[in-house]
């Protein structure tokens, strides 16, 4: 049963001994006497002396013990424990096996737990954590009603049949593809020196191009020339012949929307600076010029403000407590318990300088930076943080919430606690000192005032029924719904950032269902709203309002939805399957409406990833590559361009580049088929290797190399995955009859 914790929170830290771990597993999906899914999540602790709990983290679902010894406690949605009086009898080396019923079915490993830990009086104990590979066995994944989401062997061979493409760019027609190429017949040139020169032209990023001789002008408008000339010799590179010429020819090309871009979060769980420059570089290098940077969320706050050092000192760490007075957050999605580990995602944020570094990385490749800090729903850092602020210092000014409030809610997330109060004036007060902060840190990295992202977005119903200053503030403005309140919120945030010269962006939320007044008063201070949802619908209805439209379409440009169905695949699934092809099949007419004079007033496109289910750098990679290369061919052309196949063909071209760098990136599984007696494998992309197994095992990068058809032997099942460079691929299986 789940019941409430005692309130206390960590006073230290106990470091792992030989034998504290945590092994996982589940036992299988099954179903009950209601015929309801179910499954059984297995923990296996291994522990030097006494414990007094497990805790961990996933995605909230309904759960129970199997032992009635044991005790399920929900720290925070998403973070739980178990407690039980068997664990003080554990000596060292001694196993403890907990069963706990989890409700549904478990399809996809980004479901399973994570940030395990154990808990010795109040203190944490760090353990190694194992999590058995959820293609041992089939009923791990599928479920007995027959829904099997696994890509099995001959499906994936027959796939990649259809998918392997010869095609490569033509000369200069690399992603994104340029409007405009003339070759000069078949003469060929030493590469030329490229320099800028200003042109006069309306179109987004316009430049003109002849390159017949030693020096090639690019005539340019955009503001940021030395991007157009980045761009332009990434086609001169990979245009060149063995011996390094290239052919003449004359480029003409523009942007056909203004705003491409791509939006990274890193509140749920951290990248440090490096890996933000590595993400940057790659959207340079394919034509991207926003960076939207998603710092404040629920689960953290990423980026030092000065004048509010409690936003970082608290809420850039997360571990374990039983109380909201700690001096960081709860644990959420990873980590290891420890507030103060470095070697976690669930850790750290950017400092003033670091910030400005990256601003400025970015400014030098042509890429304006949007930070948004989420509000009023989202906030759960900022609240927590300003709360800590009140205890420690008295100051009742900043805070975002009021004792009394008995508003019961559930967030998209599940939480309960994480929208501010608008009713208030601390909200305000917070907001323009946040500004501030960041108008300094632009200025210090010498540039332009920043549009910042407010958020907005995802206020749950009945948030502020308990509030008594709510229900009166709402009273004495004529409000009738909390809409209103939310709209006041918004309202007032864009005058604060007008009367500081900013411009502020939001999602769909901002502008969507809202009075004339509110849309006459808050649409001259928008810069763009994200539009997320896939109806189309929401989207024209704010466009006809005029309000700048960035499409950011959930089912085709969250690069954090799974790419396939296959259980061992990361990725979320609420939005549905986003694999490499869905990016550039968002074209206006596919995602927006078929007016032309609707389409005219969209302003951009981006693409997302959200961290929930992110650990490091190289997740990031995979989520974005080659995704990232179908948005930046829909940035620059909003109509169908190239078809699947040259799309494949110019991705595939590109993988030798990332596994050269060491970049990690989304790979198809290999394909198996029993043929006349024979395994068979292949792959999509003529590259990399297949590794298999015929004992059952999970194939590693040391198992057998496929080189040929073979004979299976007495071999009941086999398991390949692909390898190339750092990147790999989700298991293959083919079950021999």
């Amino acid at each position: 049963m789940l019941v409430a914790g005692a309130a206390f929170w960590v006073l230290g830290v106990c470091t792992a001994g030989a034998n504290n771990s945590v092994e996982w597993q589940t036992l299988g999906n099954q179903v009950n006497a209601d015929g309801k899914p179910y499954y059984v999540q297995r923990f296996t602790v291994k522990a030097d002396e006494p414990f007094d709990r497990l805790a961990f983290c996933m995605f909230k679902r309904s759960m129970e013990t199997v032992n009635p010894q044991d005790t399920l406690i929900e720290i925070l949605p998403g973070y739980f424990a178990v407690a039980s009086p068997r664990f003080a009898s554990v000596a060292a080396g001694d196993t403890v096996v907990i069963d706990v019923i989890t409700k549904g079915a478990m399809r996809n490993i980004s479901y399973s737990p994570d940030g395990f830990h154990l808990v010795k009086d109040g203190k944490v104990v760090k353990v190694s954590a194992n999590r058995l590979p959820i293609t041992s066995f089939k009923q791990q994944w599928a479920t007995t009603d027959g829904r099997d989401g696994m890509i099995y062997g001959p499906a994936a061979f027959e796939m990649n049949d259809s998918l392997r493409s010869q095609l490569r760019p033509a000369p200069y027609m690399q992603i994104p593809t340029p409007k405009k190429v003339t070759l000069a017949g078949s003469r060929m040139i030493a590469k030329p020196v490229l320099v800028t020169a200003k042109a006069d032209d309306p179109r987004h990023d316009y430049y003109r191009v002849d390159i017949t001789g030693d020096t090639a002008v690019i005539y340019t408008n955009s503001t940021h020339p030395q991007a157009v000339k980045n761009m332009l010799q990434r086609r001169l590179d990979e245009s060149a012949d063995a011996s390094g010429r290239v052919p003449a020819a004359v480029i003409e090309d523009w942007a056909d929307l203004p705003y491409r871009g791509f939006m990274y979060d890193v509140a749920r769980n951290f990248n440090d600076k490096e890996s933000v420059k590595s993400v940057l570089s790659l959207m340079a290098r394919y034509g991207l010029n926003v960076f939207h940077f998603h710092l404040g969320d629920d689960e953290a706050w990423r980026v030092e403000m000065p004048s509010l050092p409690e936003l970082t000192q608290v809420g850039a760490r997360r571990g374990y407590t039983m109380t909201d007075d700690a001096p960081f957050l709860k644990q959420i999605y990873s980590g290891d318990g420890d507030p103060n580990s470095t070697d976690t995602p669930a850790n750290g944020f950017y400092t003033v300088a670091d910030f400005i570094e990256i601003l400025q990385y970015a400014d030098s490749l042509g890429i304006t930076v949007i930070p948004e800090f989420d509000t009023p729903g989202h906030s759960r850092a900022a609240i927590r943080a300003m709360e800590h602020r009140y205890r420690t210092t008295g100051d009742a000014s900043l805070r975002l919430i009021h004792d009394g409030d008995t508003s019961k809610y559930s967030s998209a997330q599940a939480y309960h606690d994480n929208t501010l109060n608008p009713a208030l004036e601390g909200p305000y007060k917070f907001w323009g000192i946040v500004m501030d902060d960041v108008i300094k840190m632009y200025e210090q990295a010498g540039l332009e005032k920043p549009v910042i992202h407010i958020g907005g977005d995802e206020v749950p119903a009945h948030v502020w029924d308990g509030s008594d200053v709510a229900v009166k503030f709402m009273k004495e403005k004529g409000m009738t719904h909390q809409r209103d309140l939310h709209a006041y919120f918004v309202e007032r945030v864009a005058r604060l950032a007008a009367d500081r010269g900013l411009k502020i962006a939001g999602w769909q939320e901002i502008a969507l269902d809202h009075s004339p007044e509110y849309d006459a008063a808050v649409l001259p201070v928008v810069a763009a709203v994200n539009s997320w949802t896939n109806a189309g619908s929401k989207s024209s209805k704010m466009a006809g309002l005029g309000y700048p439209i960035i499409l950011s379409n959930v089912d085709y440009l969250y690069f954090d939805q799974t790419p396939t169905t296959h259980p061992e695949e990361p990725g979320l699934v609420w939005g549905g399957i986003v694999d490499e092809f869905r990016p550039l099949h968002a074209t206006l007419d596919n995602i927006f409406s078929k007016d032309k004079n609707l389409q005219s007033r969209v302003a951009g496109v981006t693409g997302t990833i959200f961290a929930e289910t992110v650990r490091s750098h190289g997740m990031i990679e995979r989520y974005l590559l080659p995704r990232l290369l179908g948005l930046a061919e829909r940035g620059h052309n909003t109509s169908a361009t190239i078809s699947d196949e040259e799309y494949f063909g110019a991705l595939t071209g590109e993988m030798a580049r990332w596994a050269a760098e060491g970049r990690e990136f989304y790979l198809r599984q290999p394909g198996i088929r029993l043929s006349n007696g024979k395994i068979e494998m292949n792959e999509p992309y003529g590259a990399g290797e297949i590794r298999y197994t015929l004992d059952g095992s999970q194939p590693t990068a040391q198992s057998t190399l496929y080189t040929g058809p073979f004979d299976p032997g007495t071999a009941t099942q086999v398991k390949a995955r692909l390898y190339y460079g750092p990147a790999w691929s989700v298991t293959s299986i083919l079950d021999i009859k």
